[in-house]
């Protein structure tokens, strides 16, 4: 009895590290649910569905001052996320070391994980979201990236330009279950420079009854070819404008932090809470080869 004690409590003691090892790999990966709501006001301005990256760090979408990067223009411009991705799933980054604009290959170690949120314009009190499997080894998924275009505009866009600014070491380590940040707040929205502002080549125009048809394809408006900036005044410098813009559409101003007192929309990244089944399931598993050992080592007794 005491030798099939000590065989029973040594396959204990291997099935809880066994536990534990399987815990520790399974803590590389993380369910995460990413949700972004505009929280501007009624008639305020709309977003186009939001690309959201997992990323070590490498992928930087922009520098104030510098040109912005083909697949920046195309979000941008258009909403267009297709090369955004491509370049992001290529291991690229769009700013190098020495602060050039140009297309390089990254240091990224691991797989990057990004998607696309919503299927059409993302207007206000409206919400999209996804669900991503994050796997975080060597912190390759460690920093969240986002960007959209706003909208009616040429090419206005939010994005953090600051590749690490949005930490998820807090999520991957568990010490919390959620993290949710405001974007667009006044003085961040930026103007790509690709394309001159002007309403009659602006996109979102539909949803705005008074600004007339808009765009009506892609990289429709005119050539720019200036540098990302932050925007001031976001409508003062629009060709063809409506003579009553001001007032009939006041609620598009961005800037203005009473109408807009937390940005244009709110980010939060949370936790998808492991299915309690394949837990118990675990249990389970790990009883049942308890009780089969130790029926073994009766059998061999006998």
């Amino acid at each position: 009895m005491i030798n099939l004690f000590k065989s029973s409590k040594a396959l204990l003691t291997v099935l809880t590290f066994g536990s534990i090892a399987t815990t520790a790999t399974a803590a590389q990966a993380l369910t995460l649910k990413v949700e972004v709501e505009n929280i501007g006001p009624d008639g305020g301005v709309s977003i186009t569905p939001v690309w959201v990256g997992f990323h070590d760090g490498s992928f930087d979408s922009y520098n104030p001052g510098e040109p912005a990067e083909f697949g920046l223009e195309l979000l941008a411009e258009d909403g267009n996320t297709d090369q955004i991705t491509e370049d992001f799933n290529n291991n690229l980054t769009y700013i190098n070391s020495s602060n050039e604009s140009e297309t390089v290959l990254s240091s990224q170690m691991g797989q990057r994980v990004d998607g696309t949120l919503g299927g059409g314009p993302i207007t206000p009190g409206n919400k999209v979201s996804g669900v991503f499997e994050v796997v975080d080894t060597n912190d390759s998924n460690r920093y969240f990236s986002y960007a959209s275009m706003i909208l009616p505009t040429n090419d206005y866009f939010i994005a953090n330009g600051n590749p690490i600014a949005r930490d998820l070491l807090p999520l991957l380590s568990r010490d919390v279950s959620s993290i949710s940040f405001n974007v667009g707040l006044a003085g961040t929205v930026n103007d790509a420079g690709t394309e001159i502002n002007d309403f009659n080549f602006s996109a979102g125009n539909p949803l705005y009854p008074g600004l007339g048809s808009g765009q009506t394809a892609p990289q429709q408006g005119n050539p720019e070819n200036g540098d990302v900036g932050s925007v001031t005044d976001p409508f003062a410098n629009f060709l063809n404008r409506p003579a009553d813009f001001d007032s009939d559409f006041a609620s598009l101003n961005f800037n203005n932090e009473t109408l807009y007192p937390n940005g244009v929309a709110r980010v939060t990244i949370s936790k998808v809470p492991e299915s309690s089944t394949t837990v118990g399931l675990m249990a389970v598993g790990g009883l049942f080869l308890l009780g089969t050992a130790v029926r073994r080592r009766n059998n061999n007794i006998n």
